[in-house]
């Protein structure tokens, strides 16, 4: 499967990978990802970005992409999601260069290209389990931009999961998008409730057996700290999936 880790800044996508990749070691990580890009070509980025800095990345994220086909392993560090939310935050700043109209010349390319993903992990800013600020080079830390960021996310989210007509995703071909949350044990629970012990995705329609079951009660703690606005979308779906799976465990021995 291709797999990609999206979100705001210093939210521990750099560290979800690594615990992804100790779990399932049959997946790859590209060793080039867009930081290079940055370093590179010394582009401005995050809060400084440009069109120059925009259309660098996206060009190589889909490049990145199409190396890869649907039967390999690999989970990349943010996609072109990403590059969409970061410019158009960039057209709300009176400083940018970044406009409506680039942020259109992009949309096609960046539609297309979530063809070529699986499934996007989308890490949000939660109360649970809060991600400690630490600074690198090419690392924003302003809150007020890390939290402007992550409401255009959790907007697209929502445009994901309630607008087929959405000119952003091709409605029977696009990548599930879910959030993942928590600590570091947590988060990796919740992706094995979409990916099996070997890295294959779930079928769809299979009854949830007695391990998963396990792990969805080893999360209950992660739901007390929670606005109920908060995560609902994943935690209904969770809830009715094992609801309806029950039901069909029951129906098994009628």
């Amino acid at each position: 499967m291709r797999i990609a880790i999206s979100g705001t800044a210093c939210q521990g996508k750099t560290t979800l990978i690594k615990d992804f990749l100790e779990q399932w070691p049959n997946y790859t990580t590209p060793k080039k990802t867009y930081r290079d890009i940055i370093k590179e070509n010394n582009l401005d980025h995050s809060s400084k970005t440009n069109k120059k800095t925009q259309k660098k990345i996206l060009d190589f994220m889909i490049k990145e992409q199409k190396k890869y086909e649907s039967r390999d392993n690999v989970i990349f560090d943010r996609c072109p999601l990403d590059n969409l939310v970061y410019s158009m935050w960039a057209t709300e700043q009176s400083d940018s260069d970044i406009d409506d109209k680039f942020v259109q010349s992009c949309i096609p390319k960046i539609r297309e290209s979530f063809r070529n993903i699986d499934i996007i992990f989308f890490t949000p800013i939660t109360k649970v389990a809060p991600v400690t600020l630490e600074e690198d080079d090419l690392r924003d830390t302003n809150s007020k931009v890390i939290d402007e960021i992550d409401n255009i996310f959790k907007a697209m989210h929502r445009e994901y999961l309630n607008n087929d007509s959405s000119v952003f995703f091709v409605k029977d071909d696009k990548p599930g998008i879910i959030e993942i949350f928590g600590d570091r044990r947590e988060r990796i629970e919740i992706v094995k409730l979409y990916i099996d012990a070997e890295g294959d995705g779930m079928a769809g329609g299979n009854l949830i057996d007695e391990d998963m079951l396990n792990n969805m009660k080893a999360l209950s703690g992660v739901w007390g700290g929670v606005d109920p606005e908060e995560h609902s979308h994943l935690r209904k779906a969770l809830e009715k999936q094992v609801k309806e799976d029950q039901q069909n465990k029951r129906n098994l021995y009628k």
